[in-house]
């Protein structure tokens, strides 16, 4: 552990975007809006459930980011410590409450950090920086980069996520 070292999230990845803060017009077919609710409480992209916006609006509800696949997903708002890794050809835009942080894979594994994202370590930094509201709990996306994230060296953090994603059958 004497390897393992704290930095700030912020010098882990190469972006923190979130989504549109309002909610467009739906369409019955194009680019997916993903939600809260398409985040699985094991960390998967559920997409049976999903809505659509059209193709023609998609350049308006991806001005701040264009989810890729590896970006790690999160809601922010209501629903809290929901995370998931964009899959390979995703074509749409982050819903309402909804957040991505693109890791810098030279500083980071994106499945080490997925992994760190459910710890009991992490989901306290997070609690820790809750704003209970009227209606719906929140974590301020502007405190995000502050968090700490506990982390060995780059090699480490890979062979730790392998051996994870063996022992939960993959789901990463």
């Amino acid at each position: 552990m004497s390897e393992w070292r704290d930095t700030q999230l912020q010098n882990l990845y190469l972006g923190l975007y979130d989504g549109p803060h309002a909610t467009p017009k739906e369409s019955e077919s194009g680019a997916i809006f993903l939600g809260i609710k398409n985040i699985s409480s094991d960390c998967r992209v559920n997409l049976t459930n999903i809505k659509y916006i059209s193709f023609d609006d998609m350049p308006k509800w991806t001005k701040r980011v264009t989810p890729v696949k590896n970006d790690i997903i999160f809601s922010y708002e209501a629903t809290l410590h929901r995370y998931a890794k964009i899959p390979a050809n995703f074509i749409g835009c982050l819903g309402r409450r909804m957040a991505l942080i693109r890791v810098d894979t030279s500083k980071a594994s994106v499945n080490f950090l997925l992994y760190y994202f459910q710890s009991p370590r992490w989901r306290h930094e997070v609690e820790k920086n809750i704003y209970t509201g009227a209606t719906v709990d929140r974590i301020p996306l502007t405190n995000v980069p502050k968090f700490n994230v506990n982390l060995p060296p780059l090699p480490t953090q890979r062979k730790i996520a392998k051996i994870l994603s063996a022992c939960t059958s993959g789901r990463y």
